[in-house]
């Protein structure tokens, strides 16, 4: 996995919050609760830490704190539809797309018919609280028994998101590098 970035504040927010709920935790451990003397309270540092894994991890999923981010949860497995340049738009090629993705960092991954790619970085561009863009780089590898001349090649995704419209569809298109010269619409639907 790698880090991704995003275009809101919301980062900052939450870090802050963690601080102030981590030193709030120590002051009630140390003067509210009796631990015994033997017993030694953890250094806001390490509070911070705890609060921050759980939150990068766990929480920001939930649907409740979800909806207060703006950062969209696309954890799962799509279906990806593409079409190249390089037939003329003729031929429907589809693949299984996974994302793995935590508060801070998103692995996207594409098992397609005769390659494979995976993500190098990404970014999410919040437009409004409506709409976002997911844009990422990709390193596609053919797949050994379609290799021929061709093994590899850089190349670049972007799909808009609407989740209040559509939350299991991303439609956008991609390009790839000179080595390719292809471009093509992309739909992205969300897998049951």
């Amino acid at each position: 996995m790698h880090t991704y970035s995003i275009n809101s504040d919301e980062r900052k927010t939450v870090i802050g919050v963690l601080g102030i709920l981590s030193i709030s935790t120590i002051l009630i451990l140390k003067n509210y609760i009796n631990t015994p003397s033997w017993m030694p309270v953890p250094s806001a540092f390490a509070v911070f830490g705890t609060f921050y894994w759980l939150f990068d991890q766990v929480l920001w999923k939930l649907p409740w704190l979800n909806r207060l981010l703006s950062t969209p949860n696309l954890n799962g497995t799509w279906t990806m539809l593409m079409k190249s340049s390089i037939d003329n738009y003729a031929t429907e090629y589809e693949g299984i797309l996974t994302i793995t993705q935590t508060w801070t960092k998103i692995y996207i991954f594409l098992d397609g018919e005769k390659a494979t790619s995976r993500s190098i970085m990404a970014g999410i561009e919040v437009q409004t609280s409506s709409l976002f863009t997911l844009k990422w780089e990709y390193l596609s590898q053919r797949k050994p028994e379609f290799a021929n001349n061709e093994y590899m090649h850089h190349g670049m995704t972007s799909v808009m998101i609407k989740p209040c419209i559509s939350p299991l569809m991303l439609k956008g298109d991609y390009y790839a590098d000179r080595s390719r010269h292809s471009s093509g619409p992309v739909t992205i639907i969300k897998k049951a």
